[in-house]
């Protein structure tokens, strides 16, 4: 006879951590992609220099580089869904209090936002793996949607929020805290079920890394491709809108036209990974990744004119293959989960800090000359891409030996 109240509860607590997925994804980069289009509204009372500013979008990928690698030790000594649930509790904390005093304040808020940010790129895709072993296709879809179209939202709406009456820069960079507060609500909600011994998911650690891995030329190449394809974004994120004003748009105007950069990112997360998986060698869309990213930006470049649209979307489009790529990187250049889990912890760590360059180099570039000059850096990064694209995307396997 079937247990309808366990039955109920099971798909009760199913639906909960389906939502907590969607609201996870929705916080890791709605924080960040929602100050590009406020610099303008706080660059003045706060007296900061781009080079300054550049940091707000910086110290989150330093973050991410140097606590990425301690994520999962925490998360075996928690569990997931916990080591979620305090992460989630803490970038409320961190969005909220950023924008409550000086440039300072600003500062610490946004690494702390940084730290737990880290923790939801590193344990997600575990927890949608352990989680739904049937469905990861599926989740993972819903997990990249999410994530994309909120911060796609977040650029859009920023403006208009600060804009309405009674509102401030301020107000549009607190409500992002909404997000990831109801995340921990949810998670609270779960708490029956993870406390379930049955139902904990860890993430497991095996001893210490091996140092193989640092001698692996696919590996650098992989780690500098996750490097230099979040280098052109999360530059993106921070100064786009202040290129676009540049060439005669207002600033409502530059925050949707970077919502609809954002948007070219959908598909193509999920469209880069089904084409790169069929594909016995990458070589070809990791070189055409690259490509994309370069004719996008020197369209950005040399366009005034409403077809800018059209070289935002291809940046985009850029963006997504990229970044599926340098996701599918981890498993296809691996013959083992272990190889798997150590190529994404050094791609990630190394990577993060080598993107965390982008922000603060491009607004000191632009401060001294201009940004036509920073953006003809984001060209030369993304021919870069189009070179390592074609090293990592070799049919080949990093070989790491264990250690003894």
């Amino acid at each position: 006879m079937i247990d309808i109240t366990s039955e109920t509860k099971q798909k009760y607590y199913t639906f909960l951590l389906i939502l907590a997925i969607i609201l996870i994804a929705a916080t890791l980069r709605s924080p960040i992609t929602s100050v590009g289009p406020l610099i303008p509204f706080f660059r003045e009372e706060l007296e900061a220099s781009n080079a300054l500013i550049g940091l707000i979008n910086t110290l989150p990928l330093i973050a991410f580089g140097l606590f990425s690698p301690f994520v999962p030790k925490i998360s075996s000594k928690f569990g997931m869904e916990i080591t979620l649930l305090i992460a989630m509790f803490l970038l409320s904390i961190g969005v909220f209090i950023r924008s409550v005093g000086d440039f300072t304040i600003l500062l610490s808020g946004t690494f702390l936002m940084g730290i737990a940010i880290a923790v939801g790129n590193v344990l997600m895709p575990g927890l949608i793996k352990a989680s739904f072993p049937f469905r990861i296709g599926l989740m993972t879809g819903f997990y990249s949607v999410s994530m994309n179209i909120f911060g796609a939202l977040a650029s859009g709406i920023s403006v208009p929020v600060a804009s309405v009456p009674g509102l401030d820069w301020r107000n549009a960079m607190q409500i992002w805290s909404i997000i990831s507060f109801l995340a921990v609500l949810v998670l609270l909600l779960r708490l029956p079920a993870i406390k379930d011994s049955r139902k904990k998911v860890f993430v497991e650690v095996k001893g210490k890394p091996s140092t193989a891995i640092f001698k692996s030329k696919i590996a650098w190449a992989v780690t500098l491709f996750m490097g230099l394809q979040s280098f052109i974004p999360y530059s993106l994120f921070t100064w786009l809108p202040d290129i676009l004003m540049t060439k005669g748009y207002s600033e409502g105007e530059s925050g949707w036209l970077m919502a609809i950069y954002q948007a070219g990112l959908i598909p193509t997360t999920f469209l880069a990974p089904i084409i790169a998986a069929k594909m016995k060698s990458q070589r070809l869309i990791g070189c055409i990744s690259g490509l994309l990213f370069f004719f996008g930006l020197l369209g950005i470049s040399f366009t005034s004119s409403n077809v800018i649209v059209a070289f935002l979307i291809l940046t985009g489009v850029g963006a997504g293959t990229t970044f599926s790529l340098a996701m599918m990187f981890f498993v296809l250049r691996t013959n083992t989960i272990e190889e798997s889990a150590q190529l994404s912890g050094m791609a990630q760590s190394a990577g993060y800090l080598i993107a965390a360059l982008g922000p603060f180099l491009l607004g000191t570039i632009a401060e001294w000359f201009s940004w036509s000059i920073a953006l003809d850096i984001l060209m030369v990064v993304a021919l870069l891409i189009a070179f390592l694209g074609t090293i990592a995307g070799k049919d080949e396997k990093v070989n790491v030996e264990s250690e003894t």
